[in-house]
């Protein structure tokens, strides 16, 4: 394999992972392209996780170690590009499991393209359950169905861009808590870099293990798309539809004729809405449970995303220094 003549500096953030971070590691430990380094921030972990790291880093000093108690994930990861030697930096999220040729695949597009300045990599789920399976169908974009290279948004967690684009970008959005990476792409997206989406470079990420855990998740997305203000039309469209069927609930307390109206909302809203995804998914698992279960975990996601939006929205309301007038510096320097 022939070696980029670009060095590469992967970059992670971690906190009380110890079994993903190993896992994660031991991967970047086996590609076909070594990393030239791989810096991970540690953003206070009490458990076994530093531990697990200092066995990496004994055994390799390409592994480097930066605790920085207290810092959210986008802090966290500007801390390790601004550490980085590399001039690409990529990146990869704590409790992925890279495929042993995924480097080498997302700097293909750098070696072969000088212009090219961004590669946005790809991911599969890593299931370990029905439920698992179904939530990663469900939710995790271009499972069901190839993306469109022209709109895939990359998440952190397999992604990699030259080291002065995340600095002309002023790296992540450290002032939000959530939905870091998508502002992100959002802002390189309009600075009109060469970009390239790189399908082939993948990484396993395991979906949430529980109910509770997938509403937690996409109450924060929600409460980060608040803040942002980014795709704001669908929330706005589910918030709509939560109150029509909230309204037509009200009235079936005054009148049997609104029962028919409820329900025709919910079957519309809420079943035939999600039913060709719901059906597609129960093919593909080869479980007929995984039907009503698909509904349910869209259920969950549809309350908690809104619900996190509206809690977002507030927020930004109320702290319009911190959110609006941050975002709007974030993107004023294009």
């Amino acid at each position: 394999m022939t070696q980029s003549n670009q060095t590469v500096s992967v970059i992670m953030t971690v906190r009380n992972d110890p079994a993903g971070c190993a896992e994660t590691l031991d991967s970047l430990n086996h590609q076909t392209r070594s990393p030239d380094e791989v810096v991970i921030v540690d953003g206070g972990s009490n458990d076994s996780t530093i531990d697990r790291i200092c066995r990496f880093i004994f055994a390799d000093t390409r592994f480097r170690l930066i605790e920085a108690p207290g810092v959210n994930i986008a802090r966290g990861r500007n801390i390790a590009a601004r550490a980085a030697t590399g001039e690409i930096i990529a990146c990869i999220d704590s409790g992925c499991r890279a495929e042993p040729d995924w480097l080498e695949k997302l700097l293909r597009p750098f070696e072969e393209d000088p212009d090219v300045e961004f590669v946005a990599g790809f991911y599969r789920i890593d299931s370990h359950s029905l439920l698992e399976e179904v939530v990663g169908l469900a939710t995790m974009r271009g499972q069901l169905a190839p993306p469109d290279p022209e709109t895939f948004n990359p998440s952190a967690r397999s992604m990699a861009c030259k080291k002065v684009i995340w600095s002309r970008a002023g790296g992540w959005p450290e002032w939000i808590g959530f939905s870091e990476d998508t502002l992100f792409d959002h802002k390189v997206r309009k600075m009109e870099v060469g970009w390239r989406f790189a399908s082939d470079a993948i990484v396993h990420w395991r979906p949430r293990r529980s109910y509770s855990a997938v509403a937690k998740q996409f109450y924060h997305y929600g409460t980060g798309r608040g803040h942002t203000q980014i795709g704001a039309s669908g929330f706005l469209y589910n918030l709509r539809n939560i109150l029509l069927v909230a309204a037509a609930a009200a009235c079936c307390l005054v009148t049997t004729w609104a029962v028919t109206v409820l329900a025709a909302f919910v079957l519309y809203f809420y079943v035939w809405t999600f039913h060709h995804k719901a059906w597609r998914i129960a093919r593909r698992t080869g479980r007929r449970i995984a039907y009503p279960m698909c509904l349910s975990v869209m259920w969950f996601v549809l309350a908690s995303n809104t619900i996190g939006y509206v809690v977002g929205s507030w927020q930004r309301l109320r702290h319009r220094d911190r959110y609006e007038h941050r975002m709007k510096a974030y993107l004023a320097d294009l």
